[in-house]
């Protein structure tokens, strides 16, 4: 065949036009797509327009969107409460009532000392109960027993300052308990005006503060010892109701 200037012309003008067609790209037709094809590329859209950041959605510093603050605010609030629980019941008011009550409980002891002397060596305790009475306990008989209340509840400085103790101590407790509810120390223990004469022994907090470190107080009150004393009643005799 012949190739003449027509057909040569001819031919690239077709290869050309050829070459256009292969180039061109077929719109997407959305109708063709199954709903769940749909759906994930619509969410792959929201998602790449979620994370494009513009200067306008920068948001104001007065306006409270963060809780941290409010987190760092009730940290130092429980702190606080630490600090009172301290001073109610490990270095405060309770040792400071205990340190009252010991010189008419050595003044007790001493005049038991001469009428029965031994009775005052036997092992007995007493308490105060939620009608502030003192109540003795311990191994001895119910004669001995009904003695040594008679005198104490005559003492009239003991029995004032003694019925203040449960007070004391259920209020540092709550100290200790926050806002939760929860004690990790003197808190987590159940005591209460009912139960505090079945729990704490008054007499056993008294005699642990002639401690080896009474020296080391001002008022000769070991507050290390009595913290000690103090710590072993409630582990063994009280309920840990509140504990984490």
């Amino acid at each position: 065949m012949k190739i003449t200037h027509d057909i040569l012309t001819d031919t690239v003008t077709k290869q050309l036009k050829n070459n256009v067609e292969a180039t061109k790209v077929e719109p997407t037709i959305v109708g063709e797509l199954s709903d769940s094809e749909l759906i994930t590329d619509i969410n792959k859209q929201q998602t790449l327009a979620r994370d494009i950041y513009h200067d306008s959605e920068h948001i104001p510093s007065d306006q409270n969107t963060y809780d941290k603050p409010l987190s760092i605010s009730a940290h130092k609030s429980e702190s606080k409460l630490l600090v009172k629980m301290e001073q109610t019941i490990d270095f405060g008011e309770l040792p400071m009532k205990l340190a009252q009550i010991r010189p008419e409980y050595e003044s007790f002891m001493h005049d038991l000392e001469l009428s029965s002397p031994s009775l005052a060596q036997k092992s007995w305790g007493f308490s105060i109960d939620n009608k502030d009475k003192l109540v003795v306990s311990g191994n001895i008989t119910e004669d001995e027993k009904s003695y040594l209340e008679g005198k104490l509840n005559a003492n009239e400085t003991i029995v004032a300052l003694a019925k203040e103790l449960p007070d004391i101590l259920i209020k540092g407790q709550e100290y200790d308990r926050g806002y939760d509810g929860k004690g990790k120390y003197w808190g987590k223990y159940d005591v209460t005006q009912e139960n505090f004469k079945d729990i704490v022994d008054v007499k056993a907090l008294l005699d642990s503060s002639y401690g080896p470190t009474a020296k080391a107080f001002n008022n000769g009150f070991d507050t290390f010892s009595y913290q000690d004393e103090l710590r072993s009643q409630l582990a063994s005799k009280a309920d840990a109701k509140y504990a984490y």
